[in-house]
């Protein structure tokens, strides 16, 4: 009994500590880390639209287009979240990439728009 207790006892040691790998169909992380950062600068702009029906427009386009660019399509990225949702773990270090992402693009704009203006 205590052999068998043992066994058992390693045998879900293994298999909880086997790193988990993403399935095949599930975006890789660093892909899904630069959809995300476009997905969240194409929704930054359409904030800035008034019109909830041109808004909605808009956002359609840009969300083609960001799957075309990345190969991919809006199932197979509601697929990705869906699983990241599950893992949040992984969710939360693309979230902390893309965080510093997006601060390194405001400060390269902050300094583009603070430069002086040259007389020509």
């Amino acid at each position: 009994m205590r052999k068998f207790l043992s066994l058992i006892f390693i045998s879900f040691s293994i298999i909880c500590c086997k790193s988990k790998e993403i399935p095949k169909d599930i975006i890789p992380p660093n892909q899904m880390q630069k959809i995300l950062y476009d997905i969240h600068i194409a929704d930054a702009y359409i904030t800035t639209i008034g019109d909830a029906d041109s808004a909605k427009k808009v956002s359609s386009a840009y969300y083609k287009g960001i799957y075309k660019k990345f190969k991919t399509d809006s199932v197979r990225y509601n697929k990705s979240m869906d699983y990241y949702y599950q893992n949040p773990g992984l969710l939360t270090d693309m979230y902390d990439r893309i965080k510093a992402d997006l601060e390194k693009t405001k400060q390269k704009q902050d300094t583009i728009s603070v430069k002086p203006v040259t007389d020509i």
